[in-house]
């Protein structure tokens, strides 16, 4: 099983390839440096809120969407598709909610 940073890494990379994207081009697009865009693909940091945000909107995908397995790499014979696809609707609301609670929690006043 992937980790988050190896789900994230390799969901950022397909999409930018799909959108014909460089590294340098999205880094420009999410505002941080290439040096930053690099090593997200390469597993060695994490994002912040902000470029988790940044990174989804110029890709153009939902934020659950880099951090999920692409349903395609889970559906196979043994799977139903409308199966599948409630399972990736069901992830996408518990990471939302999760999301939701973590930085709601980060931002409440002390």
């Amino acid at each position: 099983m992937k980790t988050a940073k190896e789900l994230l890494a390799a969901n950022i990379k397909v999409k930018r390839g799909e959108l014909g994207l460089t590294q340098e081009k999205l880094a420009e697009m999410v505002n941080v440096s290439y040096q930053m865009v690099h090593d997200i693909e390469g597993c060695r940091t994490w994002v912040s809120d902000k470029t988790l945000q940044g990174l989804s909107k110029a890709l153009g995908v939902e934020i659950y969407e880099l951090l999920c397995p692409p349903p395609k790499n889970i559906a196979n014979d043994k799977f139903n598709p409308l199966l599948v696809e409630r399972l990736h609707k069901s992830m996408k609301s518990d990471i939302d909610r999760r999301l939701d609670d973590f930085f709601g929690k980060q931002k409440k006043p002390k």
